[in-house]
C-alpha cells in the first residue's frame, strides 16, 4: 500500500516540507501515480525513518545519501566494509569534536574560576569586553 506525503509525513515522523525537500535532491524519491502524486511504499518509508535517525545522529545530509548508495548495492560484502568505513569517519568527528568540547570546557572553568572577565569598563564604551578572554587562545 502506498501512501501521498502528507500520510507519509505523519507516518515517518517528518515534516511534509522535508520530505519534498529529500523527493527534489534525490535522497528519497518516491514513484508517482498516474495523476502525479508521489507515492511512498514501505521501501520509500524505511529509507525516511533511517534518515531521520542518521540526522538525529549528527550525519549531514551528503553522509546519509553516501550511506544510501552503499546500501543500493545489496551485495552485503561490499556494503558491510564501505558502512564501517563510513561509520569510521563519522566516530573519528564525533571523537575530535568531544575533546574539542572537553578542552573548550576546561578553559571555560577556568576563565570562571578566574572571576570571569571583568574589563573594568564599568558599562562605558560601545562593547563590554567582560567576554575577550573567554575564547580559547586570547591573550591573557
Amino acid at each position: 500500500m502506498t501512501h501521498r506525503v502528507k500520510d507519509t509525513a505523519t507516518r515517518v515522523g517528518l515534516p511534509s516540507r522535508t520530505l519534498r525537500y529529500y523527493d527534489r535532491i534525490g535522497l528519497v524519491s518516491p514513484p508517482r501515480t498516474a495523476s502525479g502524486y508521489r507515492a511512498y511504499g514501505p521501501e520509500e518509508e524505511g529509507r525516511l525513518r533511517f534518515v531521520r535517525q542518521a540526522k538525529t545522529l549528527g550525519f549531514s545530509l551528503e553522509e546519509i545519501r553516501d550511506l544510501l548508495a552503499v546500501a543500493e548495492r545489496g551485495c552485503c560484502s561490499e556494503v558491510v566494509p564501505e558502512v564501517q568505513r563510513l561509520l569510521d569517519d563519522k566516530i573519528a568527528t564525533i571523537d575530535a569534536q568531544v575533546a574539542q568540547f572537553g578542552a573548550f570546557r576546561e578553559h571555560l572553568v577556568a576563565f570562571r574560576a578566574g572571576g570571569g572577565g571583568g574589563c573594568g569598563h564599568n558599562g562605558h564604551g560601545a562593547f563590554c569586553g567582560c567576554l575577550d578572554d573567554a575564547a580559547p587562545g586570547s591573550p591573557s
